[in-house]
């Protein structure tokens, strides 16, 4: 998908001309790359969009050096791959705040004393209580040291 956005933004910049110039456009496709995509396909639209719009260049006869597109050309893959690897870092970063954001809401507020455990709205239900009508939040194991116990209780019968 990413590619095919790249294409339209690079045939629109090819039907403007060179003295029609919006690179800021290619950050629309590298930055969508580097957030759903990964590194890798946004750092390549990076350097392969500018690469393309040099062609064009070629193609169009400006009045301007051809050096002085290939320094514009370093410039746009330069801007380009950091904004892609700042845009990965946040998506990143975003994706790993998000699991620990549902690894906190998912822990329950237990009393360290009676341990009772706080509902919405601030009332406090018993742990078997609530055990008893959340039997899906819950798997039952034995800890090691209750492990240990058992089979001591066990071996002495």
């Amino acid at each position: 998908m990413w590619i095919a956005l790249s294409i339209a933004c690079l045939a629109v910049d090819y039907l403007l001309g060179p003295f029609i110039q919006f690179p800021i456009v290619y950050l629309i496709p590298v930055s969508l790359a580097a957030w759903n995509s990964g590194r890798s396909l946004s750092l390549a639209l990076a350097v392969i969009l500018p690469l393309c719009r040099l062609y064009f260049i070629t193609l169009w006869d400006p009045p301007w050096t051809f050096l002085e597109s290939a320094v514009n050309a370093a410039i746009r893959i330069t801007v380009l791959a950091s904004f892609a690897w700042l845009v990965e870092r946040t998506a990143s970063q975003t994706r790993r705040l998000s699991s620990e954001v549902q690894l906190l809401t998912g822990m329950l507020p237990v009393c360290s004393r009676c341990r009772k455990i706080r509902q919405e709205g601030g009332r406090w239900q018993p742990l078997d209580t609530y055990v008893s009508q959340n039997p899906g939040e819950f798997k039952h194991e034995l800890c090691p040291d209750c492990v240990r116990i058992s089979t001591e209780v066990f071996d002495r019968r």
